[in-house]
C-alpha cells in the first residue's frame, strides 16, 4: 500500500507530520506492505534563492516582517516545540533559516530514484529544524546527500528531478492541496495536516481494509 505525502522541508508541521506517520506505520499490523513516497510542495515558491537578498535570514525575523507579533511568535514556537518534544523530535526554531526549498526538493527526487527518498527527507528536515544548516546552500546539500550514500552536484541537477518537482506541485494544485503535510493513503483516502498518530493509523487501516476487500459480484 502506497502513502503519498506532499510536504515542504521548511515546514515545521511537515517535520512533525513525518514523525507521526512513522509512528503510525510502526503500530500498523501490515507495516511491511507500506511504501511512502514524498512529493514536493512549496509554501513560499517566491522565497529568495541562495545568494539573493533576504535568503537565509532567521525564520523568526522573516515572520516578524509578515506581521507576527513577538508574543504571538513565541507562543506559536513554544507550542510546536512542545509537540515535537512529545514525539521525540529535536526542534530548534531559533536556528531555522528562511530559504527557498526548491533545490532541496530536487535532491529528494534524486535520492528517491535510488531508494533513498525517505532518508533524504529526514535529513533535510533535521538540518532545517534542528541543526542550524541552510538547506539552500550548495556547499551544504552535497554533504547531506553523502550522508545517505548519494553523490549529488547542486550545480548540475538532473533535469528529470527538476521536472519531477514541478510535476508534484502541479499535481497538488489539481488535487486542491492548499496546505501541507497532505497525506493520500492508497490513492483513496486523504488526510490534511499533521494529525495525531492515532488518526494516521486509522487511515492506514481504513485504506488497507478497503484495498483488501473482495470485489462485489452479482448473479445474473
Amino acid at each position: 500500500m502506497q502513502v503519498d505525502v506532499w510536504s515542504d522541508v521548511v515546514c515545521p508541521w511537515c517535520y512533525l507530520g513525518r514523525r507521526r506517520l512513522q509512528l503510525a506505520i510502526e503500530r500498523f499490523e501490515h507495516r511491511d506492505a507500506v511504501e511512502v513516497e514524498w512529493h514536493s510542495f512549496q509554501l513560499q515558491p517566491d522565497a529568495p534563492r541562495f545568494g539573493e537578498p533576504g535568503a537565509g535570514a532567521p525564520v523568526a525575523e522573516y515572520l516578524a516582517t509578515r506581521g507576527f507579533a513577538p508574543a504571538q511568535l513565541e507562543e506559536m514556537q513554544a507550542r510546536l516545540a512542545g509537540l515535537a518534544a512529545a514525539e521525540g523530535l529535536p526542534y530548534r526554531p531559533d536556528l531555522a533559516h528562511h530559504v527557498n526549498s526548491f533545490a532541496a526538493h530536487t535532491l529528494v527526487h534524486s535520492a528517491a530514484r535510488h531508494g533513498l527518498g525517505d532518508a533524504m527527507v529526514g535529513l533535510l528536515f533535521k538540518a532545517q529544524h534542528a541543526d542550524d544548516l541552510r538547506i539552500d546552500d550548495p556547499a551544504t546539500l552535497p554533504g547531506l546527500a553523502a550522508e545517505v550514500g548519494l553523490e549529488w552536484d547542486p550545480a548540475q541537477p538532473d533535469q528529470a528531478d527538476v521536472d519531477a518537482v514541478h510535476a508534484d506541485i502541479d499535481e497538488a494544485r489539481q488535487l486542491g492541496v492548499s496546505g501541507v503535510p497532505f497525506f493520500v493513503f492508497d490513492r483513496r483516502l486523504a488526510v490534511s495536516g499533521a494529525q495525531p498518530t492515532d488518526l494516521l493509523l486509522e487511515a492506514l487501516e481504513q485504506a488497507f481494509t478497503a484495498d483488501s476487500a473482495p470485489a462485489s459480484s452479482s448473479n445474473s
